[in-house]
């Protein structure tokens, strides 16, 4: 396969996490709650040798190490779906050393409301 074969891959991937914001006004997120997130990845790259952009089950890993767990003893910044985002696609990044283009990570903490972040490489 070419070298230059540069191909978009899309992964959903949904997992069930605890978190508490501290949030300097009467909220209910100040106390711990859960999620049912979706995670949508968005990854644009060159094709490796094994004919990948970036292995599927390397991208179930990375939402995986957030399943079931409090967020909170994960993350160090606020367990918000935006910095959730962040994380991820980061995450996402270090899985490769080169060949990647683009990622894209949208987070629904609801079915009606999500965060997404993406980055350029």
């Amino acid at each position: 396969m070419s070298d230059s074969n540069v191909v978009t891959i899309y992964k959903v991937q949904s997992i069930s996490s605890a978190h508490q914001l501290d949030l300097p006004y009467d909220s209910k997120c100040n106390r711990v709650h859960g999620h049912n997130y979706r995670f949508e990845m968005y990854i644009t790259g060159k094709v490796d040798v094994h004919g990948m952009v970036v292995d599927f089950h390397h991208l179930k890993k990375v939402v995986n190490s957030l399943d079931h767990v409090n967020l909170n003893d994960v993350l160090d910044v606020p367990t918000t779906a935006e910095n959730l985002a962040i994380h991820v696609t980061r995450e996402i990044i270090a899985l490769r050393t080169s060949g990647l283009h683009h990622v894209k990570v949208r987070v629904w903490e609801t079915e009606t409301a999500y965060a997404e972040f993406e980055q350029q490489l």
